[in-house]
């Protein structure tokens, strides 16, 4: 009896776990961030879309149409197709991008992480 209480606590533990990190999953804006990381955006935009070799979206944030098309297709002066992302993405990248320069704007690096910390 002892050892199924023990099993049964375990699994409450575990339940309880999950539904916490359930609650704390990110955001569209984080979620944005994550695929701006995964894909390397930051590259050539710089870790915090400063700009680089490419543009910089903390002082000019592109317009959801023209971001869509700019990914799905790429654009002159090197920045490459991503074909592959889904249009949640995109939108995510948007919402993300939407946040920079503000309290919202998420900053985590290990975009890896189930849920991040700042």
């Amino acid at each position: 009896m002892k050892v199924m209480s023990r099993i049964l606590g375990t699994g409450a533990c575990l339940a309880l776990l999950v539904g916490a990190s359930a609650a704390l999953a990110l955001d569209a804006a984080g979620e944005g961030r994550r695929v701006y990381l995964r894909v390397n955006c930051y590259g050539c935009h710089g870790g915090h879309s400063g700009g680089g070799m490419g543009p910089n979206f903390r002082s000019e944030r592109p317009e959801a149409g023209d971001l869509r098309e700019v990914i799905r297709e790429g654009a002159e002066g090197g920045m490459p197709a991503y074909p592959t992302l889904t249009a949640t993405d995109i939108t995510n990248l948007g919402a993300y991008f939407k946040t920079l320069r503000t309290a919202a704007e998420p900053t985590f690096t290990h975009w890896w992480e189930a849920v991040p910390t700042q």
